[in-house]
């Protein structure tokens, strides 16, 4: 039996001893028939010839003569794709909200503990804040208490002293989450004298044992705790109906005073206008923002000593490799880029585009491309007089929120970073009907 099968082995072998070289000399007589369609067939740059190149010459005048093969052509106009196409999706359909509670959620009266009060001290810009607020109200229920109407930042950067029935509507916003949440508008006073609450901060992207474990005990003892700088302190995965609480918050709950929604109704009617439709750009390029980013945007030597100077005010942000940051898509768009990314998904020149900014680095240069590509450039300061826009503007926050509202309003929105802005206005798009 052990002959035998030596036997059959070595009549396999065999077999595949004459076997292989055929394979190879196949294989080869492919690769040589690929190389020689190669040689006969056009290189891109080759193909890029028969395509006029449109481009933009320093004073901002199109130029139709010959230029460098590129493998980027900017559209002339948006012929190639369908106006309803660009303006719509058929997908819209099939997003609809589900903020509902479900019938397992208990009501607010049976699970809100009495002396057990639950504040925060925000942080960061306008949509910063409202992402604090939003996470504060899920907080207070996981503990179980009572959430006083949160501080506003009035300290940091952007140094706005409006308070939160200021910017938003105090009473709605206690009478809609009547079901879900407790909410007062001040802590009550103890002994008749003002109740100072304990301080204290959690960790970032805590969950809800993580609240439970840290917090719970020190309010159960202290009955009134504020958790200060409160920002991205809740995790981004919580149990099902959490996160629908976060939506009734986000989404239906925090609403501007009249003023404000009266004034940006007035900027949203104004676009409406001037087009048929408008796109929203929310630039953020402000010379800070770049710094942190750590990325570079072309600006040679000048760019990289201003913002190296204005990143060193954060010492805990390491060294990054500018190159690496952006292959790997983590800088922000520029103007440019924005406008070059509009134009090859196939909106033409005649488009009305309302930008959402601040301070853009570069100023009215760094703005020029865009401007070359979308003449109709608005913005607030332009559509608006300075008396109209007076009762506002010495509030970022305010000046902010009437951003917000015509970029909300938009038949189409565009971002340069995925920033606390973005993610709330594309999370509306979902949850609320068009």
């Amino acid at each position: 039996m052990a002959a035998h099968r030596r036997r059959y082995h070595h009549h396999t072998y065999n077999r595949f001893r004459y076997l292989i070289p055929a394979i190879s000399v196949t294989s080869g007589a492919i690769l040589m028939l690929y190389g020689f369609i190669s040689l006969l067939a056009p290189s891109p740059d080759h193909l890029h010839h028969f395509v006029p190149r449109k481009s933009l010459s320093e004073d901002g005048v199109v130029d139709d003569s010959p230029a460098i093969p590129s493998l980027f052509k900017v559209p002339v106009s948006g012929e190639m794709v369908s106006d309803k196409s660009l303006w719509n999706t058929k997908m819209s359909e099939f997003y609809y909200g589900c903020s509902n509670a479900s019938n397992k959620f208990p009501k607010v009266e049976t699970v809100t503990y009495p002396n057990r009060y639950l504040l925060i001290a925000t942080s960061g810009g306008l949509n910063q804040q409202r992402t604090g607020i939003t996470d504060a109200v899920v907080a207070a229920r996981i503990l179980n208490a009572t959430l006083v109407i949160p501080k506003l930042d009035q300290k940091s950067f952007w140094k706005d002293s409006s308070t939160f029935s200021e910017i938003f509507d105090v009473d709605w916003f206690i009478t809609h989450l009547l079901r879900d949440v407790k909410v007062i508008k001040e802590l009550p006073r103890k002994g008749g004298k003002d109740w100072i609450p304990y301080n204290m901060r959690v960790p970032r992207k805590c969950n809800e044992r993580c609240y439970q474990i840290r917090v719970l005990p020190v309010l159960m003892k202290k009955n009134a705790v504020q958790l200060s700088k409160f920002d991205y302190r809740l995790a981004n995965r919580l149990e099902s109906d959490l996160q629908k609480l976060r939506c009734r918050v986000n989404y239906h709950a925090l609403k501007f005073t009249d003023p404000i929604n009266r004034m940006g109704q007035k900027l949203v009617n104004r676009m409406r206008k001037l087009g048929k439709h408008y796109i929203a750009l929310h630039l953020r390029f402000e010379p800070d923002m770049l710094a942190f980013s750590g990325c570079y945007y072309g600006g040679g030597e000048k760019e990289r000593r201003e913002l190296g100077k204005i990143r060193k005010r954060w010492k805990t942000l390491h060294s990054n490799n500018p190159d690496k940051e952006r292959r790997q898509g983590r800088c922000p768009l520029t103007p440019e880029e924005v406008g070059l990314m509009l134009r090859a998904l196939g909106y033409n020149k005649d488009v009305h585009l309302y930008v959402a900014s601040g301070e853009v680095y570069g100023g009215d240069e760094t703005l020029a491309p865009l401007r070359a590509l979308f003449p109709n450039i608005h913005s607030k300061d332009t559509i608006a007089t300075k008396q109209e826009l007076e009762p506002f503007s010495a509030f970022s926050s305010r000046m902010a929120a009437l951003d917000f509202i015509v970029c909300d309003e938009s038949d189409v929105f565009v971002t340069n970073n995925n920033g606390n802005m973005a993610k709330i206005l594309a999370g509306r798009r979902y949850v609320l009907p068009l």
